[in-house]
């Protein structure tokens, strides 16, 4: 009897078929978990990227955050033939090249449809009007530039024709990456919604730009770069921004130079994700925050002027100073983000409410009954720490505040606080604890808060008596009568809190109120409460009054 091979039979003609069809099938199926390996792989690096990013803390990994496109200056413009254009009728550029054009355009547009190509634009002492669209619509290219040479003015009506798409909303509006340079003068008068905009990359290197819009002055949906140029902007809306939230590096705003004059009714400079300022002279007053990111805010440099009817200058997430010459002459909160580190700068803060604010959420203006404003619930992560800088605070809410720590390792910190008991100069959810530097501030005295125990710096916190008056000099000297400390008080006060690596233990001081003795005591601890709080305090000292 033949023996069983089931395993040697040959299959037959149809079970080919069928395991072919099979194999078919589990290739196709192999491709397809292939394809989606890739996917997940790419969503976990997108992740990975963007985690990265929310963990950056200095000015440094937020310049790495920024994907910075400087492809218009890769581009040969010698090997195309200047072609000059006196306007009159609407223009439509369908070719690379660069056109020069001169005169007026009453009532028309200047199109570029140019697929994939390049295209520059000279404007050469032109004015260009369009009663029902933008007056420069870039609807195709790789990249755009137009050059600015003598006065131009650029303006649109206040509807746009149905042939339009709906989402043109700009009397100059470029689809691709856009560059603005020159020395020449550009005016743009939007009165449909925005003045300058840029869907992908916005650039300016140099150029001078008087800017009224209805809406946003300008807008970069990937990013607005700024190397230099003279801004003077009224906007009824914002004034600068970029918009992207989901392309990793792109959204921010870079300015490295630039004089910059902004009156908004809304924000001054804008970002969805990064602002990074360099350098450069601002002037800016706004309705809501002057500077906003809601992400991360860094400055290395420049001179920063601030009238803000919500927050001077804010960040969701991070905030960088590491240098400039800030004045905050009016805002309801001065400084304002989760985590801030000051390394360097001379900052002076007119606030409203807080002067420097460490807090955990974002501005959420539905949720409060001013502008911008949100909800910060007390947390570990919320901190503030000060490097160095030279900080005068003018706060009628808390002075410098945390929900979390407050950190003091460098620097000369001065604060005029609230008058009212429900704020204090110094206010932390967990510490304040001073490693060196200097701390002087003055304020009411119901929610005072003293600088921590387990500070390296030895400090003070004096309870007075009775209020005392505004412009009260305080000076407090050492036994040898050398000064100490000296400040004149701006506003009315009942506490006091000094922290310097001048207190010695153990030492002798005496503070005088308009050169007059007012009390003497001595550093016992690295906190030494001076006068009488109504409350248990260590260290409890009222000698030789």
């Amino acid at each position: 009897m033949a023996e069983h091979n089931s395993w040697n039979k040959k299959p037959s003609s149809s079970a080919k078929v069928q395991q072919a069809n099979h194999r078919k099938k589990l290739i196709t199926f192999d491709w397809r978990a292939i394809l989606g390996i890739f996917a997940l792989i790419g969503v976990i690096v997108v992740a990975i990227l963007i985690n990265n990013q929310d963990n950056a803390d200095s000015v440094e990994e937020i310049t790495k955050a920024i994907d910075i496109d400087n492809g218009d200056l890769k581009i040969n413009w010698d090997r195309y033939a200047t072609k000059d254009i006196i306007l009159s009728d609407s223009l439509t550029i369908n070719q690379s090249g660069t056109y020069h054009l001169t005169g007026n355009l009453d009532d028309g547009c200047v199109t570029i449809e140019a697929g994939i190509g390049e295209v520059k634009l000279i404007l050469d002492n032109v004015m260009i009007n369009n009663n029902s669209g933008p007056a420069i619509y870039g609807k195709s290219a790789e990249d755009i530039v137009i050059e600015l040479i003598g006065e131009n003015t650029i303006s649109d009506g206040t509807n746009y024709a149905n042939s339009f798409e709906s989402d043109v909303k700009g009397a100059i509006y470029v689809k691709s990456d856009f560059t603005l340079q020159g020395e020449g003068d550009l005016n743009v008068i939007a009165n449909h919604e925005d003045g300058i905009v840029g869907k992908d990359d916005l650039t300016f290197r140099g150029g001078n730009y008087k800017i009224t819009s209805i809406d946003d002055a300008i807008r970069g949906t990937d990013s607005v770069y700024i190397t230099s140029g003279n801004f003077n902007i009224d906007s009824k809306a914002d004034a600068i921004k970029s918009t992207d939230e989901s392309n990793y590096g792109k959204g921010f705003v870079l300015i490295e130079n630039g004089n910059l004059n902004i009156k908004s009714s809304a924000k001054g400079i804008k970002a969805t994700k990064n602002i990074l300022i360099e350098n450069g002279f601002f002037n800016l007053d706004t309705y809501d925050d002057a500077i906003h990111s809601d992400i991360y805010l860094g400055i290395v440099d420049g001179n920063i002027t601030i009238n803000a009817n919500d927050d001077a200058i804010h960040a969701n997430n991070t905030l960088v100073i590491d240098g400039g010459n800030i004045n905050i002459t009016k805002a309801y909160e001065g400084i304002e983000a989760q985590v801030i580190t000051i390394n360097s700068g001379v900052i002076s803060v007119t606030a409203i409410d807080d002067g420097i604010n460490t807090g955990g959420g974002a501005d959420a203006s539905a949720t409060t009954n001013r502008p911008g404003g949100g909800p910060f619930d007390s947390d570990e992560n919320c901190i503030l720490t000060i490097n160095g800088g030279e900080i005068k605070i003018n706060s009628s809410g808390d002075g410098i505040d945390s929900n979390g720590w407050i950190y003091i390792n460098d620097g000369i910190i001065v604060v005029d606080g609230p008058t009212n008991n429900g704020n204090s100069a110094l206010d932390s959810g967990l510490s304040i604890i001073q490693n060196g530097g200097e701390i002087l501030a003055v304020g009411s005295s119901g929610m005072a808060e003293s600088i921590s125990n387990t500070s390296a710096i030895n400090n003070i916190s004096v309870f007075f008596d009775i209020e005392q008056p505004a412009g009260t000099t305080i000076t407090i000297k050492n036994s040898n009568n050398e000064t100490i400390v000296e400040h004149t008080a701006i506003k009315k006060f009942s506490h006091l809190a000094v922290g310097t690596g001048k207190f010695v233990l153990g030492s002798t001081y005496t503070i005088y109120l308009n050169n007059e003795r007012y009390q003497d005591f001595a550093i016992v601890d690295t906190t030494t409460t001076v006068g009488d709080n109504n409350q248990n305090f260590n260290n409890h000292i009222n000698i030789n009054k």
